[in-house]
């Protein structure tokens, strides 16, 4: 057991792996700070008084060593302690306004902080939810969490949060660097001497931060991919015994993070004691004047130990604007992957003039479509399509897995388009594409294999489509599902939470929550995909009757390998493996 930690040390360090997670491509910190400003901005008048009430609390601390000054020199010294009192009391109100100034100042600094933290990362959730689900599926879910939250966090400590440290450090700075030269102007430049170190192992350091900070947070995001992949697929890895697989993937990514924010604590760690041994020679060099200035009377005792305090002070503000290289090295890691996150753009787009759907009857018709998938032009995913449904008929999509039956849903809500340049899909006679994406969902509901079940009251889940759906309609809908009865079994029925997934729930009972949500939304067209799929026997045939009355009088697309199902179409489409389309009658007759 004791030779454990060194094999481990040893394999992380000849352990070359590499995270799956891209790094993002280099933007210098000034491109980082103009572009996320538009979410300080609303608050910007609070940044003002943030800094004003935190420097006003430095001023406080100069004043209480201006006291502490006249207590040495006039009471301590001469030894009066008639005058003790009124400056021990003015000493004590001192510090509580001072305590009380720093306390609103840097509440309202959290506040600026947190305000800006809640916009852009609503922002940025926005824009993700503007792309199609295909071009989300094309990231790693952890590495997209990773950056709506530590990435987005650090781009605040630079943006807003080291605004107002920045200028209220440069303020108090110049409060303090003020009143050591008033006290003992030779002291003081002896002091500043050591300013071109601070400056000159500031901008060594940052650079060498911000790169390793990139390489941080890239690694951090890979980690929170693998972690939630492998407990999301927990129940596979259990079927088929690859749980060490699963844990050896996680070690690995947690190498490379841990790699890479050793190398980056090898160098912020460095940097503040850096700093504090120029502080000490600093300190050392007024210490030796204020000797020999005590010597010559130029400098009382009491002011001598108050500039020792004024220096102390001077320091920290020093550090604190020095320090912003490393704030800055981490944010505009964090910047670059978020900015990237914000450039990815949707392949759907409304086009210009594009108007919406009204009175949808439900003819939907199909001519002669190419659909191709990014990379892949010269493999359709479909080819040659062609159908016709009149409102209220059932057409049937059929076909072998790959034949481009799911590629076919996707285009019926908008998640893709067809090539340009080939034919096109109408909904009463309109080009999908000559209308808003909003509008085509507005009219058609997709009700896929997988029921997509919140972790919220079954009530909720039901009316995801419909919030404002009243509680009679919510539950007519999961009558119309066959599912009230179920519902009304659960502990709390309708405000019964399902855990995620809706874990609580068979297979059935979940494909019909799914089917109840579909009754409330109530559009004119409808595509299932698949919806018997996973199902027992059994189960299958408890959802064909709630499936026939959602479909009545409803256009329906019916994606299926179920030869019940498809007997019930009016039209059947037929998929070949190479994505070409064929319709003909149930019976077998062509159209």
């Amino acid at each position: 057991m004791a030779e454990e930690p060194l094999r481990i040390a040893d394999d992380i360090a000849d352990d070359d792996d590499r995270s799956p997670v891209e790094l993002a491509p280099a933007v210098p910190a000034r491109e980082v700070f103009r572009r996320f400003w538009p979410w300080v901005r609303p608050d910007r008048r609070w940044l003002p008084v943030s800094t004003a009430l935190m420097v006003a609390g430095s001023a406080g601390e100069v004043a209480s060593v201006w006291l502490f000054k006249n207590l040495i020199d006039d009471v301590l010294v001469p030894r009066r302690f008639g005058a003790f009192w009124p400056l021990a009391g003015a000493m004590v109100g001192t510090a509580l306004l001072s305590a009380l100034l720093t306390f609103l100042g840097q509440y309202s600094a959290t506040r600026v902080a947190e305000r800006f933290l809640l916009r852009l990362r609503t922002e940025v959730v926005s824009h993700l939810h503007t792309l199609p689900p295909d071009t989300l599926r094309r990231r790693w879910h952890g590495d997209v969490v990773a950056r709506l939250t530590t990435d987005i966090d650090q781009i605040e400590q630079l943006v807003a949060s080291g605004v107002i440290e920045a200028a209220s450090a440069l303020i108090s700075l110049v409060f303090f660097a003020g009143a050591a030269f008033y006290l003992s102007w030779p002291l003081a430049l002896a002091a500043f001497a050591a300013a071109p170190v601070f400056w000159f192992t500031a901008r060594r350091f940052g650079a060498r931060i911000q790169q390793l900070s990139r390489e941080a947070r890239r690694c951090e995001g890979g980690v929170t991919a693998v972690v939630e992949e492998s407990l999301a697929n927990s129940d596979l890895a259990h079927a088929y015994n690859q749980q060490e697989r699963e844990v050896e993937r996680v070690r690995r990514e947690g190498r490379s993070l841990l790699r890479a924010e050793l190398a980056t604590a090898r160098v912020a760690h460095a940097y503040p004691p850096l700093l504090n041994v120029v502080e000490v020679i600093g300190g050392l060099m007024v210490v030796g004047l204020g000797a020999f200035e005590l010597t010559r009377d130029a400098l009382t005792l009491g002011g001598l130990l108050a500039f020792a305090a004024f220096l102390a002070q001077l320091f920290e503000p020093a550090q604190q604007l020095s320090g912003l290289a490393t704030v800055i090295g981490s944010a505009g890691a964090g910047a670059e992957r978020v900015m990237e996150l914000l450039a990815t753009e949707s392949p759907i787009r409304d086009r210009p003039g594009a108007r919406d759907l009204e009175a949808v009857q439900g003819r939907l018709s199909c001519q002669d479509i190419r659909v191709s998938y990014p990379g892949r032009h010269d493999r359709p995913a479909l080819r040659s399509v062609t159908f016709d449904v009149e409102p209220g008929q059932v057409l049937a999509v059929m076909g072998p897995s790959g034949a481009g039956k799911s590629t076919l849903a996707k285009l019926l809500v908008r998640f893709m388009d067809p090539d340009p340049e080939t034919g096109a899909i109408r909904l009463d006679g309109v080009d999908l594409r000559d209308v808003t994406a909003a509008s085509v969902r507005n009219a058609v509901t997709l009700l896929p294999q997988d029921p997509h079940l919140f972790h919220a009251s079954v009530r909720d889940n039901i009316a995801y489509g419909r919030p404002e759906a009243t509680e009679s309609e919510v539950r007519q809908a999961a009558v119309d599902a066959d599912a009230h009865d179920f519902i009304s079994a659960l502990p709390h029925g309708y405000q019964t939470v399902l855990g995620e997934d809706g874990l609580q729930l068979s297979g059935g009972q979940g494909r019909r929550i799914a089917i109840a949500r579909a009754f409330l939304r109530a559009t004119p067209v409808l595509v299932l995909d698949e919806p018997t799929a996973g199902l027992d026997a059994p189960a299958a045939r408890r959802v064909l009757d709630p499936l026939r009355r959602l479909m009545a009088g409803r256009t329906t697309v019916l994606i299926t390998h179920d030869q019940a199902l498809a007997r019930q179409a009016d039209l059947v489409c037929r998929l070949s493996a190479d994505g070409v389309g064929r319709c003909e009658h149930p019976e077998g007759c062509s159209v």
